[in-house]
């Protein structure tokens, strides 16, 4: 009989990072800022925030497998602001 050890297969780990900038409604100040960046921190998966309050924008990057744009809408609008559409860079 032959024996098979599929723990000392040859493991490929991929990252699966996804960087995007969403257009956020509602933001008027420095404050904001540091509310929307909280918020969407605490969503597990997510490994950057960076919120330009001039531009109206929160660039998010992500794992891919532990969390999407729904749940990152989501953590915007319990924030108290409104996402908009991607926007593109």
């Amino acid at each position: 009989m032959q024996r098979y050890n599929i723990d000392n297969e040859d493991k490929q780990v991929v990252d699966l990072w996804e960087t995007q900038t969403i257009g956020i409604d509602g933001m008027t100040c420095e404050k904001c800022v540091k509310t929307l960046t909280k918020g969407l921190k605490s969503v597990n998966g997510i490994k950057d925030v960076n919120v330009d309050l001039n531009d109206a924008t929160a660039t998010v990057t992500y794992d891919t497998t532990k969390t999407d744009i729904p749940a990152i809408h989501d953590a915007i609008l319990a924030a108290g602001y409104h996402p908009k559409r991607e926007v593109a860079k």
